[in-house]
C-alpha cells in the first residue's frame, strides 16, 4: 500500500523541553501560589497579568483585521491578513511567562485558579476572543468563497487513477502515480514507512521548493509534485483561512516559540498558497483508498496506529 501525504502550507511537531517558572512571589506571603509539575509554580499576579496581556494583544490583532477587511476584503487577503500570525509570537511569550510549553499546560494552570474572580474573568475574555476570532475568519472564507468551502460536501475520491500525472520533486522528471502502485506495499500519500506501507509525499509547490524542503528536513521519502492540485481536488481539499489561522491552531504553533524552536526558513518567492489544506490517504495496489484523512487544520494528522490498522486490519 502507498500512503499519500498531501502537504498543506506546512506541518511540524513540537518537542517537550523543560522550563522554569519565572514567578518570584513569596510562597509564604498573602498571594496564592498555584503548583505545577516538577515543583514549578505560578502566582496569581503573574497568571492574571499574562492572561490580560494575551487577551489585549489578541483583541488588537483582531480589531485591526476587522477594520482592514471591512474597507476591502480583496486587499485584506492574502497579504494584510498575515498580521494575525502575530498571535503566534504573543502566544509564545504567554507560555514563557507561565513557564509552560503547551496550551494544555497553560490551561491546567488557570483551571487550578479558576475559582479566583480575577483569573476567571481573564480566562472567559480569552475564550470570548477565540470565538470572535474564529467567527471572523469563517466570514472571510464565506466572503471570498474559498475553494475549501466550494469543495465541502463534494466527497472524497474512493480511488486514484494509476495514470495520475506527477512531477518527481528530486529530479524534476514527469512520472505517474502508477509507478508507485502494485509493488506489494500499500501506498500512503503521507509518509511514514512502517511495515507494509510505502510513504509518498505530495506537494503542489515547485521543484526548487521541494529540493529546499528535502535539504532542510533531510527526508528520504519520495516527494512528488501536483502543481495543478488534481489529487488535492480529488480528495476535496481546498484553501481555507479559517482553518489555517484558527485561534487554537496559531496557539499550537506558538509552542515552537515557547521552546525557541525556529520555523523552516523559506524564501518569499518559494511560498505558495499557505492556506491550502492537506491530508493523509492510504491506497492499495490498485489505487483504491483504504484510509481517508483530510486535515481539519494544518496540525491534524492520523495516528500511526490508525494507518497501520488500515494497512493490516487482520494484524492489529
Amino acid at each position: 500500500m502507498v500512503r499519500l501525504h498531501l502537504c498543506p502550507h506546512g506541518c511540524q511537531d513540537t518537542s517537550a523541553i523543560t522550563s522554569q517558572c519565572e514567578c518570584e512571589c513569596d510562597r509564604e506571603g498573602e498571594e496564592p501560589v498555584f503548583m505545577m509539575a516538577e515543583d514549578e509554580s505560578v502566582c496569581e499576579e503573574t497568571l492574571t497579568d499574562s492572561l490580560s496581556l494575551l487577551v489585549n494583544l489578541s483583541k488588537v490583532l483582531l480589531q485591526n483585521a476587522k477594520q482592514e477587511a471591512q474597507e476591502s476584503l480583496e486587499s485584506f487577503v492574502p497579504h494584510k491578513i498575515t498580521t494575525l500570525f502575530g498571535l503566534i509570537t504573543a502566544g509564545a511569550q504567554f507560555y514563557k511567562r507561565l513557564g509552560v510549553k503547551k496550551r494544555r499546560e497553560a490551561e491546567a494552570v488557570w483551571q487550578k485558579s479558576y475559582h479566583l474572580a480575577a483569573v476567571r474573568e481573564q480566562v472567559e475574555e480569552l475564550l470570548q476572543v477565540e470565538d470572535e476570532w474564529d467567527f471572523f475568519l469563517d466570514g472571510v472564507d464565506k466572503g471570498l468563497q474559498t475553494t475549501d468551502r466550494q469543495l465541502a460536501g463534494a466527497g472524497a475520491a474512493d480511488s486514484l487513477s494509476p495514470e495520475t500525472p506527477l512531477t518527481d520533486g528530486r529530479s524534476g522528471k514527469s512520472v505517474t502515480l502508477g509507478q508507485y502502485l502494485d509493488q506489494g506495499q500499500k501506498l500512503l500519500l503521507a509518509l511514514l514507512k512502517a511495515r507494509s506501507v510505502q510513504v509518498l509525499v505530495v506537494s503542489f509547490g515547485s521543484v526548487e521548493g521541494a529540493r529546499l524542503w528535502l535539504e532542510q528536513t533531510g527526508s528520504r521519502f519520495d516527494i512528488m509534485l501536483d502543481p495543478q492540485r488534481k489529487i488535492y481536488r480529488s480528495f476535496g481539499l481546498g484553501s481555507s483561512y479559517a482553518k489555517v489561522m484558527k485561534f487554537d491552531c496559531l496557539l499550537q504553533y506558538a509552542e515552537y516559540g515557547a521552546v525557541d524552536r525556529d520555523f523552516p526558513d523559506v524564501p518569499p518567492h518559494l511560498l505558495e498558497d499557505i492556506y491550502q489544506m492537506g491530508g493523509d490517504f492510504l491506497l492499495d495496489d490498485a489505487g483504491k483508498v483504504v484510509l481517508c484523512h483530510p486535515c481539519k487544520n494544518p496540525l491534524d494528522r492520523p495516528t500511526a496506529k490508525d494507518i497501520l490498522q488500515a494497512a493490516n486490519p487482520t494484524k492489529l
